[in-house]
């Protein structure tokens, strides 16, 4: 595990200067316009960038090397997921640390930081849950088509919710789930819930992977 893990690393190391260079930029902008969600938002995008990054040079040797490696599918499936992991810590990390600066210098707090985080860190689990096995399937090219598609399916969902509230049953429900919970409460409750799902789905989606891989032959 360790070894694939490392070779994932040296794998990025060609591209840790740029990652770098993007980030400052991206905390220098966020702060001197005294918004840290910009911060959050784009370390969540170079989080999804440094996690599937890797696939191309395991691709590009048609995985060939499994036949020599020491391991098993499981493990390299399992390596993958890790530094999928890894890159959510990477994100939450920048995102403390661009939080905290830019209290330093403009001297407020963002107001429900927390909440905002734990909605990031859930649509990073939710996008890795489906590009890893697609990944894996399809190829990573596939998978860039398949991220740009959820990107896009968001904005139908939304408008589709629009549709769906004015309808009477649905606003009668909302409206005894408001008088049940404070409002706060249904925030945090939420934001935590979104990120519970995005985890239970990363789960599932290692399993699925794990069978996809199992299934490939080299």
């Amino acid at each position: 595990m360790k070894g694939l893990l490392l070779k994932d690393m040296y794998n990025l190391k060609g591209y840790s200067r740029q990652y770098l260079i993007l980030l400052i930029f991206f905390m220098i902008f966020g702060i001197s316009m005294g918004n840290s969600h910009y911060i959050m938002w784009m370390s969540l995008v170079l989080g999804l960038n440094v996690g599937f990054a890797s696939f191309p040079f395991d691709e590009e040797g048609g995985y060939a090397y499994m036949l020599s490696c020491p391991v098993g599918r499981k493990t390299m499936v399992q390596a993958k997921y890790l530094l999928g992991l890894i890159s959510g810590a990477v994100i939450l990390l920048c995102s403390a640390v661009g939080e905290s600066l830019s209290r330093m210098v403009n001297g407020d707090a963002t107001e429900f930081w927390l909440v905002e985080m734990l909605i990031v860190l859930g649509v990073y689990f939710l996008f890795v849950s489906v590009l890893t096995p697609v990944s894996y399937h399809f190829g990573v090219e596939k998978a860039r088509v398949v991220m740009l598609g959820m990107v896009a399916v968001p904005m139908v969902v939304i408008f589709l919710s629009l549709k769906l509230i004015r309808i009477s049953a649905i606003t009668k429900m909302l409206k005894e789930i408001t008088q049940m919970f404070t409002q706060k409460q249904m925030i945090y409750g939420g934001a935590f819930l979104f990120l519970v799902v995005g985890l239970l789905l990363l789960a599932g989606s290692y399993r699925l992977s794990l069978k996809i891989f199992n299934q490939k032959e080299f």
